[in-house]
C-alpha cells in the first residue's frame, strides 16, 4: 500500500512498499554514458523523481532542472569511476557501509522469496473480511497478566457480578474513559474472531495474547449493508498483511530452530563497562535528546573504539562457526545501525546490548544464508547496491579532492589587494530546524506539517537540538557557508519553503527558509583582520573549482555523451520527493541516493571541448 503526506511546500512522502512507476519496468534506453558507465531511463526517472529539486524563483521548469540532473548523474558517475581507480573502493570507510548495505539488500531478497511470493489469498479470506467490515464494535476491556487472576474475574461476571464495577476498581480504566472502536484488522485476529461472534452486551472468554489476558465487553455494534471499493481494498490489504505475517512467522520459527551463537562473554562485559562509564562522562547528552533518549551512532563507536586496546578489538566477539566477527567489525555495525539508550544503568546497559547483538546475530544468519544462495547476484539487488556504490564512491572522490586544497599566505594578499580591501560578505539566512535522529520520526513529522501543524511548534515538541527548543527551532542569522548543507540549501530556498531531511553528523534536519539577506561588504584596513576570512572563501572557491576541472577532465579523457531525445521523452512530476524504502527483515533507507546539485562542471567541460577543436 503506498502512504502519501502531502506537503505545501517541497515534500511528497511515501512508504515504498508498493512502487507503482510511471512507465514501463522494460524500458531500459540509455539516457547517457559516461566512459564505460552508462545511465538508464529507468535510473534517470528513479532517482530525479525521488530526490528533492530546489524551484527557481520565477517557476519549475522542467527541462532544465533534468538537464542539471543528468549532468549531476554523469559527475557522479565519473567521480565513482576515478576514486576506483585511486582504490578508494578498498578503503574500511567505504567497505564497511557498502558491506552494510548489502545485508539490508540480501536479507530483503530472502524475504521476498520465503515470505512476499509465497502470499497467496484464498477467497473465502475476502469473503470473511468483507463481511466483517460491514460492522465496527465498541469495546472495553479488562487486562492481566496473571491467569488464576483473570479467569477469577470472568467467573464473577458469569455469576452475576457488573463488568463495568469491576473495570471501575482497575488502572485499566483510566484509559478507557469512552468505549473504544474496534474495527476489522484494528486488533490481535484470535481476540477479533471471537468479538465477531459476539452481540451487544456479551463478555469475551478470557483470550490470552502475548502481553497477558484479555476479557472484553461489547457495548454496541453498527453495521453497514454493502462494502464500498475503499472497503475492499482495506480487506485485501489486511488479509495480505495478516497472510505475510504468518508466513514469516512459520520461516522464522523453522528458519532459527537449532540456530545458536554466542557472544564471548569477557568482551561482552568489558564493551558493556566502556558504554556505561562514556555514558556517565556524557550524560548532558541525554538532556540534549527528545524524551531524554540517546542514539549511539558512529561518533561513539569511534569512542569506544579508543577505550578498548587492539587485542580486543581483534579479538572474536561473535562466534560463528565459519567467518566469526570480531569486536572491530560488531562496532562498525553499531555505528552504522545505531543503538538507543535511555538509561545510565549497569543492568539497563547489558539488557540493551544483549538484545541488539542477538538481534545482529540473527541478521547475519539471515544475510549469510541469501548469500549462500547466491542473492547478491540478483539483478534487483546488484543494481541497487551499484547506485549505491557509484555515490559513496563519488562522495569519498569529492572529500578527498577537498582536502587537498591549501590557500598560501601571497593568495589571499593578492585576493586583498586586488579587491581593494573590500570583501563581500556571504548571503545570512535565518532558519527554523527540526532535528531528530530517524527516519520514523522524519515520518511522522512531514505528517503533520501535510495536516498544517505550525513549524515552529512542531520544533519544540520533536528536535533533539536542546539550545533551540524553546525558540522553536529558530537559529539567529548565519551566513550561507555556515552549518554545511543546512547553509547550502537554505541559500538556495525561497522564504517559507521547507526543505528535508538532511542528513547531517548528529541525525536528520527538515528546515523552513524564514528570511534571508544580501551579504554586505565591508572594507578592511589590515590584510591580517580580514585574512581569515579570505582564506576561508579562496579555500571554499579552489575546492569547487577543482572539483569541476577535475571531472570535466574526465569527461573529455573518458567521454560523454547525452541521448537528448530520450532524456525529454521522459515525463517527470514537478513535486519534489524524498522516499524511504522499509526492507523485508527490517530496516530502512532512503529508496535511492540523494545527490544535491553537481552540474557545474559541465561549463568548465564545454570550454575545454571548444579548445581542443580548435
Amino acid at each position: 500500500m503506498i502512504k502519501l503526506f502531502w506537503c505545501k511546500k517541497l515534500f511528497l512522502f511515501f512508504l515504498f512498499s508498493q512502487i507503482t512507476v510511471l512507465f514501463a519496468q522494460n524500458q531500459k534506453e540509455i539516457v547517457a554514458k559516461a566512459g564505460d558507465e552508462i545511465i538508464t531511463k529507468d535510473e534517470f526517472y528513479k532517482r530525479y523523481e525521488f530526490t528533492p529539486h530546489i524551484k527557481s524563483k520565477t517557476a519549475y521548469d522542467s527541462a532544465s532542472t533534468k538537464r542539471d540532473f543528468i549532468y549531476t548523474l554523469i559527475g557522479e558517475k565519473l567521480l565513482a569511476s576515478a576514486a576506483k581507480s585511486e582504490n578508494v573502493d578498498k578503503t574500511h570507510e567505504f567497505k564497511m557501509m557498502m558491506d552494510y548495505l548489502m545485508n539490508i539488500y540480501l536479507r530483503d531478497a530472502l524475504y521476498k522469496v520465503e515470505v512476499k511470493d509465497k502470499i497467496f489469498v484464498p477467497d473465502s479470506e475476502l469473503v470473511k473480511g468483507e463481511h466483517r467490515v460491514l460492522k465496527s464494535f465498541h469495546t472495553k476491556f479488562i487486562f492481566s497478566t496473571d491467569e488464576k487472576e483473570i479467569y477469577k474475574i470472568y467467573s464473577e461476571i458469569k455469576n452475576g457480578a457488573s463488568f463495568d464495577s469491576l473495570l471501575n476498581l482497575r488502572s485499566e480504566n483510566l484509559e478507557q474513559s469512552t468505549s473504544q472502536e474496534v474495527t476489522f484488522g484494528t486488533m490481535n485476529e484470535k481476540l477479533e474472531d471471537i468479538i465477531y461472534n459476539l452481540a451487544p452486551g456479551n463478555v469475551t472468554v478470557p483470550v490470552k495474547l502475548d502481553e497477558g489476558w484479555y476479557l472484553c465487553k461489547v457495548y454496541s455494534v453498527t453495521k453497514k449493508i454493502f462494502p464500498d471499493d475503499n472497503d475492499k481494498r482495506k480487506v485485501v490489504k489486511i488479509v495480505k498483511s495478516r497472510l505475510e505475517n504468518k508466513l514469516y512467522q512459520d520461516f522464522y520459527m523453522k528458519f532459527f530452530k537449532g540456530k545458536n551463537v554466542n557472544a564471548d562473554r569477557q568482551l561482552f562485559v568489558k564493551l558493556s563497562k566502556v558504554i556505561l562509564n562514556y555514558l556517565k562522562e556524557n550524560e548532558s547528552l541525554f538532556k540534549e535528546q527528545r524524551n531524554n533518549k540517546y542514539r549511539l551512532v558512529e561518533k561513539d563507536a569511534a569512542q569506544f573504539e579508543k577505550k578498548l586496546s587492539k587485542d580486543d578489538l581483534n579479538s572474536i566477539f561473535i562466534k560463528f562457526s565459519e567467518q566469526p566477527v570480531t569486536l572491530s567489525q560488531f562496532l562498525d555495525y553499531l555505528s552504522l545501525e545505531g543503538m538507543e539508550l535511555e538509561k545510565t544503568d549497569e543492568k539497563y546497559i547489558n539488557s540493551k546490548l544483549n538484545s541488539f547483538i542477538r538481534t545482529f546475530i540473527q541478521n547475519e544468519f539471515l544475510s549469510r544464508e541469501a548469500m549462500r544462495r547466491g542473492y547478491d547476484k540478483l539483478p534487483d539487488v546488484a543494481s541497487e547496491l551499484k547506485l549505491w556504490s557509484d555515490f559513496y564512491l563519488s562522495r569519498l572522490m569529492m572529500t578527498k579532492i577537498f582536502s587537498k586544497e591549501k590557500v598560501t599566505d601571497d593568495e589571499a594578499y593578492e585576493f586583498f589587494q586586488k579587491s581593494n580591501q573590500i570583501i563581500r560578505q556571504p548571503d545570512q539566512v535565518k532558519i527554523a530546524e527540526i532535528l531528530v535522529k530517524d527516519l520514523n520520526t522524519v515520518e511522522l513529522i512531514l505528517d503533520e506539517i501535510d495536516k498544517g501543524e505550525n513549524f515552529n511548534k512542531l520544533a519544540s515538541k520533536y528536535t533533539i537540538r536542546d539550545s533551540l527548543k524553546n525558540r522553536g527551532g529558530e537559529f539567529n542569522y548565519f551566513a550561507v557557508s555556515e552549518n554545511g548543507d543546512l547553509g547550502k540549501r537554505a541559500g538556495q530556498m525561497k522564504i517559507g519553503d521547507i526543505f528535508g531531511p538532511i542528513k547531517t553528523k548528529d541525525g536528520y534536519s527538515i528546515i523552513k527558509l524564514l528570511d534571508k539577506k544580501l551579504g554586505k561588504k565591508i572594507k578592511y584596513e589590515k590584510f591580517t583582520d580580514a585574512k581569515e576570512e579570505i582564506v576561508n572563501y579562496l579555500r571554499t572557491e579552489k575546492m569547487y573549482k577543482n572539483l569541476d576541472d577535475i571531472t570535466a577532465k574526465m569527461a573529455i579523457d573518458r567521454g560523454v555523451e547525452i541521448n537528448q531525445n530520450v532524456l525529454q521523452s521522459i515525463k517527470v512530476t514537478n513535486i519534489n520527493m524524498i522516499v524511504f524504502r522499509r526492507f523485508g527483515f527490517g530496516g530502512q533507507l532512503v529508496a535511492t541516493p540523494f545527490s544535491p546539485d553537481f552540474s557545474d562542471w559541465i561549463k568548465v567541460y564545454k570550454e575545454l571541448k571548444k579548445k581542443l577543436a580548435l
